[in-house]
């Protein structure tokens, strides 16, 4: 897509609380050691907005920030959603889902900038996180297995793999499907 998004929600928490979803980081990065934060960036809103795989490229230099996905899947449309955190939710939807559509049964790849990801993702986790594919870790949420977490090595985001079941949630975070949008 060039130039700004049509579609801007100015809640768009809101709107992932009535679509039936809201994630946030496991550990939040303000709680991360002074020495790894940084400077929030201007965030600009995005969404919900239904994108093609194209589109969703077009989006990672317009944001200028990268994001997760699991990949294309013929037939399905990519819901974009970024919040001023700079949380950025891609939210796949079969033909005939509109953007912003309620339900929970859709399968979703949030980022979460995140200095330290890794390293706080494995103390968090205490010896319960999987390897996973490239170097990565992977952790289902004791208390949420629909809510899988990644982390990649000197990458400084977490990735949150959401899906309908347990089985699907994992299934997508241990495939090496999960890689940056580009």
């Amino acid at each position: 897509m060039t130039g700004p998004t049509k579609a801007v929600l100015p809640l768009v928490a809101a709107g992932l609380v009535v679509a039936g979803w809201y994630g946030g980081p496991l550990i939040h990065p303000t709680s991360a050691p002074p020495e790894t934060r940084r400077a929030a960036p201007r965030i600009r809103v995005v969404g919900p907005v239904a994108l093609s795989a194209a589109q969703l490229r077009a989006e990672v230099r317009f944001l200028r920030q990268p994001f997760f996905w699991a990949g294309p899947r013929p037939g399905y449309r990519y819901e974009l959603t970024r919040t001023t955190p700079g949380y950025v939710y891609v939210r796949y939807l079969p033909r005939g889902v509109r953007a912003g559509a309620s339900g929970s049964s859709f399968l979703i790849v949030a980022t979460y900038p995140f200095p330290g990801a890794y390293k706080a993702l494995t103390r968090v986790a205490r010896g319960k996180e999987i390897a996973g594919p490239g170097g990565s870790i992977v952790f289902v949420r004791p208390k949420d297995p629909k809510s899988v977490l990644l982390a990649f090595p000197r990458v400084d985001y977490e990735i949150e793999v959401s899906g309908p079941s347990p089985a699907v949630a994992a299934a997508v975070a241990e495939s090496g499907r999960v890689r940056p949008v580009g």
